[in-house]
């Protein structure tokens, strides 16, 4: 089972990103040095990267432009093989089910920081779902809209016919205007706050021949997909997704009950309610997260650590060391 460690994304994925940024008039090597990945146009499908790049670069896209509805807008603006071997594995298949079969069993190939499985399927129509390593932050949602436009825009094309999902799931919280949505899907059959991500596609679409499918293209493609990483199984637990959402609200600056609440997708009291169960409390949970951070921030100033920490003073963050290491000598 995939643990948080074993994450990571293909460079191709970072790339996507930031063509897009490029191809909307921005400063792509720019971004790609504030998102930490200054050599993204180096290495192939094989070059891996932790995903936290891959996220940054969508907040920045999103940032930079303006623009909210810029991860539905790759559906528009994609090209054939940016994704390397899982398109193509993906074109070559018989029908659409058959196409989006595969990308369920080699999503590995691409990352082992997202999972695409099928949750039921029923003879009128298939739900897949997108599950995610990583959490807490505006680029899990960016992303997950990019992958389900991609779906659905890649989908249209390779089967000229006109897919359009009966129903789009999304955890993110609603837009100020969803007809974006809408438009893309083709659909208003749109939840936002969902439980899950996932879209679900009818039967008939998914019957679509691909107008490009070769079998012995997808024979020679699958000998070498079997050597590659196996879709992931995710061992993230809740508190591992609480951990996530902690290590962003402390890189904004609101690490606050009320601002991860949000960032979860749930109420403060619902929130306390699970710390408890879990047998932790919120204050344990925020010094778990802010040792993480001063961990990685050994090579800064005392006065750099505090203020990257989210305290007032050096002062402040030395008794707080001193109460860790109390609790650790109990």
């Amino acid at each position: 089972m995939t643990n948080r460690n074993d994450c990571h994304d293909s460079i191709l994925m970072v790339r996507f990103a930031l063509e897009r940024a490029a191809r909307a008039g921005l400063d792509a090597d720019r971004i790609a040095r504030l998102a930490g990945v200054a050599a993204w146009r180096e290495g192939g499908e094989g070059t891996r990267v932790s995903p936290r790049y891959c996220l940054r670069a969508w907040e920045l896209l999103e940032q930079e432009t303006g623009d909210a509805a810029i991860a539905l807008r790759v559906s528009e603006e994609s090209t054939t093989g940016e994704f390397g071997l899982l398109e193509y594995l993906f074109l070559s298949a018989a029908t659409l089910d058959a196409a989006l079969e595969t990308c369920v069993r080699h999503t590995g190939s691409l990352t082992t920081s997202y999972s695409f499985r099928i949750t039921d399927r029923t003879g009128d129509e298939v739900r897949y779902e997108i599950l995610s390593a990583v959490e807490g932050c505006r680029g899990r949602e960016l992303l997950v809209q990019a992958a389900f436009a991609l779906i659905v825009g890649r989908g249209r094309v390779a089967t000229c016919g006109a897919v359009t999902p009966s129903r789009v799931c999304l955890r993110q919280a609603a837009p100020a205007d969803p007809s974006r949505f809408a438009e893309v899907f083709g659909t208003g059959a749109i939840e936002f706050g969902a439980e899950s991500d996932t879209i679900t596609l009818r039967a008939a679409d998914l019957a679509l021949p691909m107008k490009s499918a070769d079998p012995e293209l997808t024979a020679v493609l699958l000998s070498y997909a079997a050597t590659l990483p196996a879709t992931p199984e995710f061992g993230v637990t809740w508190l591992d997704q609480l951990g996530d959402a902690l290590d962003a609200a402390l890189a904004d600056g609101a690490a606050t009950l009320e601002a991860v609440a949000r960032r979860l997708l749930t109420s403060p009291r619902s929130l306390q309610r699970r710390l408890t169960d879990a047998g932790t409390t919120w204050r344990r949970e925020v010094d778990r997260a802010r040792r993480r951070r001063l961990r990685r921030a050994e090579h800064l100033s005392r006065a750099q650590q505090a203020e990257l920490l989210g305290y007032a003073d050096p002062a402040s963050l030395r008794r707080a060391v001193n109460r860790w290491r109390e609790r650790e000598d109990r």
